[in-house]
Order: C-alpha cells, then structure tokens, then sequence
C-alpha cells in the first residue's frame, strides 16, 4: 500500500481489510492512541477493529456494508496516521 506506509492488507471476518501495528511506551500510551482512534471512529460513524497491549496497539479498518476496503477506510487509515504520530507512537511491521 505505497499511499498508506505501513499499512498492510489483511482479513476480518473473510473480508478484505487493512491494518497498521504501533509501539508506544507503555500501556496507558496505547490505550491513548486507541481512544482517540475511537474518538475519530464516532466522528466518522466508521468503527475499527482495536487490539491493545502493553506497549502496543494494532488499528484494523474494512466496511463490513462493502464487504471489503473502502475509499472511507483509507480515509480512516490516513487519519489514524495523524493520531499515532501526535501521539509518539513508532509503526512496527510484524
């Protein structure tokens, strides 16, 4: 996904989706990316997928109405983008 880097084409559900890892310090970091990402999904009406650890967090988006990725997905991705790096965190490719 040249125009999207570090996010990576996956599946959810057997649908089309895409998919980005952060690292961030600590868990509170990554439960600070996690809640504005769903602040911006209340903003838009468009929900991801959220998988939080310590130190980690991983952000899926696919429209489940579309059965796959959407222009509102990339949108979403290219948002999120914008959250992870206010917020510090580092893109890690699994």
């Amino acid at each position: 996904m040249s125009t999207l880097p570090g996010w990576r084409t996956t599946t959810l559900n057997a649908a089309p989706a895409i998919e980005k890892h952060w690292r961030l310090p600590g868990f509170r970091q990554a439960m600070a990316l996690a809640q504005a990402v769903a602040d911006l999904a209340e903003q838009l009406n468009h929900h991801p997928d959220l998988l939080v650890s310590y130190g980690h967090c991983t952000v899926r988006w696919t429209t489940h109405d579309a059965g796959g990725v959407t222009a509102l997905d990339l949108d979403a991705a290219r948002h999120t983008d914008a959250l992870a790096e206010r917020l510090g965190a580092t893109a890690h490719t699994a």
